[in-house]
């Protein structure tokens, strides 16, 4: 008798095309051919900024477990948080003894909570403290913020501005308008309104505990150069007060992304972020040292934070401070790197106040550490 499924078996043995990390494996004929998955670049990172294809994206995938997060077991965020570590890091990660920077990003999340990062990662609350670090002026303008998307007047509104949410994350949730007299006003309510949805906070989809109380509203900020022509981002990774190395986006939004790293001295190095094609600058930046400056500043009382700027003409921009850097999931090539950069953070250099180890991590150095710190201040 046939057995299609044995038939199938067969078949599947000699043509198939499996996942081994960030490579494709194409089985022919017996014959097994292993690719690089470069499927980001070719796509250029577009859907990334696509608010329909995410939301089908959500949809499809994880959105039922991000709306119920709540009510999973601390056993569960941790089996979820390393099966997502897992496929997007290429390794499997050990949370209770953490070694690498993306290791010790995901342990800040369950066993150490400073709360005042939810007002510096609400996209509005944000232009109010930088005021008060920094003074007028390092922001985008602000037009108005709104609870509802129907609350918008458009008709207030200049030809050209910028459409964000509060808890937009990674360039999620921003829409820029252009031209307002060719924007589909009902096509940006219902993007929105779907981008307001507490499952499309980070703390949902990668339980960061910063958004947690974010309240989901919109902002709509001024138009500004910064997306056109051969834009440059520039992220200053701080360890502890000081700035370790900087990932220099270029034309991250145009045809030809790709990313330079230095370190605090502009000295190029050795590896990549997410896959990207590596290049380098033709000269330092006019205004790098007063952008270690700024962020050194403004990363002095936390153990990590990712200090992100724009440059338009001579003037300088914050765009946001980070605390979980690519959400504890960052691809480094060589892997090593991971490892390196993980030694710029040094847990045991937290503040005891915010340090609350969980159950499900005791019996750790770390655990044990932090247990006399505060037995001693009792």
């Amino acid at each position: 008798m046939y057995n299609k499924h044995k038939e199938g078996n067969k078949m599947s043995k000699l043509f198939g095309v499996q996942k081994d990390g960030f490579h494709k494996v194409y089985n022919f004929l017996g014959i097994k051919l292993k690719f690089p998955n470069n499927f980001l670049i070719k796509q250029k990172i577009t859907h990334l900024f696509d608010n329909e294809w995410r939301i089908r994206h959500l949809t499809r995938n994880y959105q039922f477990f991000w709306a119920n997060i709540e009510r999973y077991t601390v056993k569960q965020r941790i089996w979820y948080l390393s099966e997502l570590f897992y496929r997007l890091c290429g390794y499997y990660p050990n949370f209770k003894k953490p070694r690498s920077l993306n290791e010790k990003l995901n342990w800040m999340k369950f066993n150490y909570i400073d709360p005042s990062l939810s007002r510096i990662v609400d996209k509005y609350e944000f232009k109010e403290y930088i005021k008060e670090q920094l003074g007028e002026g390092f922001t985008v303008p602000l037009l108005g913020v709104y609870d509802d998307v129907n609350d918008i007047d458009f008709d207030a509104l200049p030809e050209k501005f910028v459409v964000k949410t509060t808890i937009g994350n990674g360039g999620i949730g921003v829409q820029l308008v252009t031209d307002k007299k060719k924007l589909k006003i009902d096509k940006l309510k219902y993007d929105f309104n779907n981008l307001m949805q507490e499952w499309n906070s980070p703390y949902y989809q990668s339980y960061q505990p910063g958004f947690k109380n974010v309240v989901p509203r919109i902002i709509i900020e001024e138009y500004m150069p910064i997306r056109e022509g051969n834009a440059f981002e520039y992220k200053m990774f701080c360890f502890h007060g000081e700035m370790k190395f900087c990932l220099v986006e270029c034309d991250y939004f145009g045809n030809e992304p790709a990313r330079a790293i230095y370190t605090k001295d502009f000295e190029p190095l050795p590896f990549t972020i997410r896959n990207m094609p590596k290049r380098e600058l033709d000269e330092k930046p006019a205004l790098y040292e007063k952008m270690i400056e700024m962020a050194e500043q403004l990363s002095a009382k936390f153990p990590f934070v990712r200090v992100d700027f724009y440059v338009i003409g001579d003037k300088i921009y914050l765009s946001e401070l980070t605390f979980n850097s690519g959400a504890g999931f960052s691809v480094f090539t060589p892997v090593v790197w991971d490892f390196n950069l993980g030694e710029y953070l040094d847990l045991e250099k937290l503040d005891p106040a915010y340090v609350k180890v969980l159950d499900e991590f005791k019996n750790t150095p770390l655990s044990e550490f932090y247990a006399g710190k505060q037995e001693n201040s009792l």
